[in-house]
């Protein structure tokens, strides 16, 4: 990572006669990037503006590449470090472009005349913020989006190797959260930028950043890796949230999936029993529809660690789980026929078959011919049959028995009988 770029020890701070910061300390090295989370009002804006030399604190020190932040020079600090504070109080009659050209004002002084590098660095940042269109309108006729971009493009301008941002993402729509977040990455990877940002979206601060610090009631409560920091129990700790906690197989980064969906406790619920064929992800909104409709469900077989299994487990629903990569165990069939049997119906999410997982579609079409009712999710059931036709087979012969077609996990509840509240 090279050496440290900014440190901050024991750093109390507040407002008034009330203490914000309580002892924090922190340091980044050169080329990280940073998420700083935290719930509302736990010193995350506070802590930005005493590390950017806005604030000062009442106890402790901030050093900057070195040098104790109290004793640089307000210019010197401003060539080092650039702050994107969350709300800006720029004189709502400069147009878009005069605001972004204030990020020069470390290098022409306030009353100077801009020189060339200095409209070719503002143009640089208003074009890799997506904000050139606006440069002639008025700040103040910006909408709150635009304003952050051009705000953000302000801070770019001052071309410095450190940039602070409190909320750079407020009031952008999700295609601007991932695109702001994208360009401070590409920043940071090519030309060694060093960013902390104060970001609300957990999951995207695990997508994007290195390293996580969590601030919790002016204390800093837990630092690391966002596979270190993102926790159930750290949720709970610090935003009060129940969630769970998985990992986005494209990034190997923890996501984040508040518990909407209760359990089903025994003794609650329409004391019906459904039993849900799946895999690989595809039962997860249907075991989670019928859930929450009151069915108690059974799942299986699918595999242990397959993240249907994982689900089905956190919702109470029973699972017949066999282990990764093998075939369907005897032992694992005769409890699959044992939950069919109990099941009222049966449900086949839009799962891919293979000889590893055929056997639960067999086992389906026997209980349906022993009269249980089949719900079929409505797919293209060619594009998921790996058995060289068995399994699309099968679905045609479940057809012909009646099983019915559904294109929701909504509708499947519908048509076993009972609506499903809204999520």
């Amino acid at each position: 990572m090279g050496d440290e770029v900014i440190r901050a020890e024991d750093i109390w701070a507040g407002y008034g006669t009330n203490t914000v910061l309580k002892g924090v300390g922190l340091s980044l090295r050169r080329g990280e990037f940073v998420g700083l989370l935290g719930p509302n009002g736990s010193g995350k804006s506070t802590l930005l503006r005493v590390l950017s030399g806005v604030l000062k604190p009442t106890r402790g020190e901030v050093w900057l590449e070195g040098q104790p932040l109290s004793r640089l020079r307000a210019k010197e600090v401003a060539r080092r470090l650039a702050f994107v504070p969350q709300r800006e109080e720029v004189a709502f009659g400069f147009s878009a472009w005069e605001v972004v050209l204030l990020g020069r004002a470390p290098y022409i002084g306030w009353w100077g005349k801009e020189r060339a590098e200095d409209v070719q660095a503002a143009r640089r940042a208003m074009e890799r913020t997506d904000c050139v269109p606006l440069s002639e309108r008025a700040f103040g006729s910006l909408s709150g989006g635009e304003r952050q971009r051009v705000v953000l493009a302000r801070g770019l301008a001052q071309e410095t190797s450190l940039l602070l941002l409190d909320e750079p993402l407020t009031h952008l729509d999700v295609a601007h959260q991932v695109g702001t977040l994208s360009l401070l990455r590409q920043l940071n990877r090519e030309e060694g930028l060093t960013v902390l940002a104060a970001l609300h979206d957990i999951n995207l601060a695990s997508e994007f950043c290195d390293r996580l610090l969590v601030l919790r009631q002016g204390q800093l409560v837990a630092e690391g890796t966002p596979s270190e920091v993102i926790t159930p129990s750290l949720l709970a700790r610090v935003f009060g949230l129940d969630a769970w906690v998985r990992v986005n197989p494209a990034t190997g980064r923890p996501h984040v999936l508040p518990r909407t969906l209760q359990h089903v406790e025994a003794g609650e619920g329409n004391g019906r029993r459904v039993h849900v064929v799946c895999g690989g992800g595809t039962g997860a909104a249907w075991i989670g529809a019928l859930v929450r409709a009151g069915w108690h469900v059974s799942v299986g077989v699918v595999h242990l660690l397959d993240s249907d299994e994982e689900l089905a487990q956190d919702l109470g629903a029973e699972v017949i789980s066999e282990a990764p990569f093998t075939p369907i165990s005897e032992e694992s069939l005769q409890l699959l026929h044992d939950a069919l049997a109990r099941a009222e119906a049966i449900v086949v999410a839009p799962v891919a078959f293979g000889h590893g997982n055929l056997a639960n579609l067999q086992a389906v079409a026997e209980a349906q011919g022993a009269g249980k009712r089949v719900l079929l999710a409505d797919c293209d059931w060619q594009e998921r049959d790996f058995t060289g036709g068995q399994a699309l087979r099968l679905i045609e012969q479940l057809q012909a028995n009646g099983a019915q077609r559904v294109a929701t996990p909504e509708e499947a509840v519908a048509r076993l009988g009972g609506e499903a509240p809204m999520a």
